[in-house]
């Protein structure tokens, strides 16, 4: 497996070849914006990359849009290096699907485990769905409920994975089948993560035994922003 790392700095660029060469993977160094699309089109095995979104040679941000806007490489997995946390990058790297983070200040070892963490969690990633799920703390214990039309209880469960995009949650007390078939309208998801409550509205997409996955229509403003925060806290843990 080969990762692009697209670093200006030549130090951290050299370290994170020897960080990933730890995991199996060849690491394909470049310093600057055009040397990593210069890469990426000459080696088509590359499978994922991290990339420095504060360097003005990298010009990280506008090489992630590039690489998403491209059918050739919209399936890498890409690691973010930065030191940026606003509320902004959050969104806009949970919107471009990164699939984890590298807070600077930079240190081998503390990479080293984040890296494998990353790549571990992200195996079984489909990495042309637009968001990246995460799974919660076993201690957060994190409930959601919601009801149907033609159903008269409130469902209720466990969620077993979220992103900005949907839900995957174990139902507590699964009702028949033709309840939730792909497609049902969901008025109301109803959950509640660091301190924040959550009722958007969605669909059923995939309904098995116990396990349902509901997609959200629609987050408002403040839920997004919440969400993502949530989501970048798990990615970076």
């Amino acid at each position: 497996m080969v990762f692009l790392v697209a670093e200006s700095a030549a130090a951290v660029r050299q370290s994170l070849c020897h960080v990933l060469l730890s995991a199996g993977i060849k690491g394909l160094p470049v310093a600057t914006h055009q040397e990593a699309l210069d890469a990426l089109a000459a080696d088509p095995q590359i499978a994922g990359a991290i990339i420095d979104i504060d360097s003005r040679e990298v010009d990280g941000v506008e090489l992630i849009r590039k690489l998403r806007e491209s059918e050739a490489t919209q399936g890498l997995r890409i690691i973010v290096h930065t030191v940026q946390s606003s509320k902004e990058v959050v969104v806009k790297m949970m919107e471009y699907g990164v699939v984890g983070y590298l807070l600077k200040p930079y240190k081998e070892e503390a990479a080293f485990t984040k890296i494998r963490r990353v790549l571990a969690r992200s195996a079984t990633h489909n990495t042309r769905r637009k968001h990246l799920r995460v799974r919660p703390d076993p201690e957060e214990l994190l409930r959601l409920h919601f009801k149907v039309s033609g159903h008269p209880s409130l469902l209720s469960g466990k969620i077993v994975d979220i992103s900005v995009g949907g839900v995957a949650v174990e139902l507590f007390n699964p009702p028949n089948p033709s309840v939730l078939t792909p497609g049902t309208p969901v008025p109301g998801i109803q959950f509640t993560i660091i301190r924040h409550s959550f009722k958007p509205p969605g669909k059923v997409v995939l309904y098995k035994e116990k396990l349902l996955a509901l997609r959200f229509d629609y987050l408002t403003p403040a839920e997004k922003s919440a969400l993502s925060k949530y989501v970048f806290k798990r990615l970076t843990s």
